[in-house]
């Protein structure tokens, strides 16, 4: 059976049971009349009073039903004390007063529903109309606020987004909630708010804010002065964390294009001189007077030009070179950059400690593996401090990989920077960082199949900083 049908036959049944209800009550209550003496002077009171309970509860239908069967009954009596014959214009005087009373109550019990109707229609379209704003400001990550001028006390409405990451019970009727924004900002938070309520002027800020999890969110401000209201501001607060990770991924594109100009530029300029001092090197390792030791530095300085070549080329393409791959000991290419970097160490009384595993072997173009371990021990030196500076290479075998470490002992790494040391243009040593060496390192790294990452902190050993790289084994290659 359908459910419609179902519905119907319900509602036809809960009816026809009031309709009964109806007769049988006002019946009984003329029963109770006619047998109670005290009731003889006021035949209709208790009638009355049932139809118009049943116009107040059950609408107009059944209490006309409670009315005809009550001038009924009362004219045929079952066992009245004073029969009465016909009927006299005193019954008829009654009925049309128990009728025209009845009449009026159900009407007016009828409009009284009739406008519980209306409210209730009206409360549930007004809490529909609530929870879809509800859902706008949380799809939108919006939250909406009251702010009293006087007393700098701020409301937030039900159903806001939770933009501080904690409940609003926290927030509610207190100041503004300095305590959850970030230090650097809150002068200038307090300050806008100022300066708007000041000038009556559109409140328009921007901060970030601390979550209980530690993440930093966006938040941007907005509010006007009520109308009519001299201490009252309604606004919002919106969470702009995406789009300020969008307009910093913007700015730090600008500022590679940028780099990509001047590195063409650059490139351009520096080809010619290269390319001399390239030659004159190989006139110079030519010479057969030449001692052994002298030589292997000419060998060196061909092998640096013809990285510094290839650091334009990786700067131009940022790091999207095809070069040719080869299998490539990485204990050699550690040993040749230390030797690099052994006259500034000797200079620091740097002490280098080695830990090699032999014959680990890995294939990636020679000079990107060059560049990603002089970038790592460039670092290492430049973080070192006067006290026992300690640098350790560490190269192992993990499964089908090749690990290198890098660690030092240095002033190591803020929390808050770890995860920004890989990004393009950062960097702690305002005065001579470009913030490209990690970034480089991380694109040649991955570019190679392999990983990167780093670790900061007390890590044992007076070691402070320490960076990983992996990359797959060298197939067919590597020895045990």
């Amino acid at each position: 059976m359908p459910a419609n049908t179902t519905t119907s036959a319900g509602y036809l049944w809960r009816q026809s049971l009031l309709y009964v209800a109806a007769a049988l009550v006002a019946m009984g209550a003329l029963v109770v009349t006619a047998k109670t003496p005290a009731l003889a002077g006021v035949p209709f009171a208790l009638s009355f009073c049932v139809i118009a309970g049943f116009g107040a509860l059950a609408g107009p239908g059944p209490a006309i039903v409670s009315i005809v069967v009550s001038i009924i009954f009362f004219n045929v009596q079952l066992s009245p004390p004073h029969p009465v014959h016909g009927f006299s214009i005193g019954q008829l005087e009654r009925s049309i007063v128990l009728i025209g009373a009845t009449f009026f109550i159900t009407f007016i019990s009828w409009k009284q529903r009739s406008a519980e109707n209306q409210l209730r229609s009206t409360l549930d379209s007004l809490q529909e109309r609530t929870d879809a704003l509800v859902q706008a400001q949380r799809a939108s990550e919006l939250a909406t606020w009251l702010l009293d001028a006087d007393t700098m006390q701020m409301f937030w409405d039900t159903g806001s987004t939770r933009i501080f990451g904690r409940p609003f019970a926290d927030l509610d009727n207190r100041a503004l909630p300095l305590e959850f924004i970030h230090h650097e900002d809150r002068d200038l938070l307090r300050e806008a708010f100022a300066t708007a309520i000041r000038s009556d002027q559109q409140i328009l800020t921007e901060y970030r804010v601390i979550w209980p999890n530690g993440e930093v969110h966006w938040i941007e401000s907005r509010g006007t002065r009520l109308t009519g209201s001299s201490n009252f501001w309604r606004g919002a607060a919106f969470d702009v964390t995406r789009r300020k990770v969008v307009e910093g991924a913007l700015v730090r594109s600008e500022k590679l294009a940028a780099m990509g100009r001047l590195a063409s530029t650059v490139a351009h300029e520096i080809n010619n001189p290269l390319e001399s001092v390239t030659n004159l090197l190989y006139l110079v390792g030519s010479d057969e007077e030449l001692s052994p030791t002298t030589r292997s530095y000419v060998t060196l300085a061909e092998e640096e030009l013809a990285r510094l070549s290839n650091i334009t080329r990786l700067t131009l393409t940022f790091a999207r070179s095809a070069s040719t791959r080869a299998a490539i000991n990485v204990s050699e290419v550690l040993d040749a950059v230390l030797s690099i970097y052994q006259r500034r160490g000797d200079q620091l009384n740097v002490t280098v400690e080695r830990f090699y595993t032999p014959g680990l072997m890995v294939e990636l173009p020679p000079h990107e593996l060059r560049q990603i371990v002089i970038n790592l021990l460039a670092n290492a030196l430049d973080a070192l401090t006067e006290e026992s500076p300690v640098i350790r290479v560490h190269t192992l075998r993990r499964k089908s990989c090749v690990v290198l470490l890098v660690e030092d002992s240095g002033a190591g790494i803020s929390q808050s920077d770890l995860e920004r040391v890989f990004d393009a243009f950062f960097t702690t040593k305002a005065e001579v960082g470009t913030g490209i060496g990690l970034w480089v390192t991380k694109e040649l790294v991955e570019k190679n199949d392999g990983s990167i990452m780093v670790e900061s902190g007390e890590l044992g050993d007076g070691i402070r900083t320490r960076f990983r790289v992996e990359f797959p084994v060298a197939e067919n290659i590597s020895a045990n």
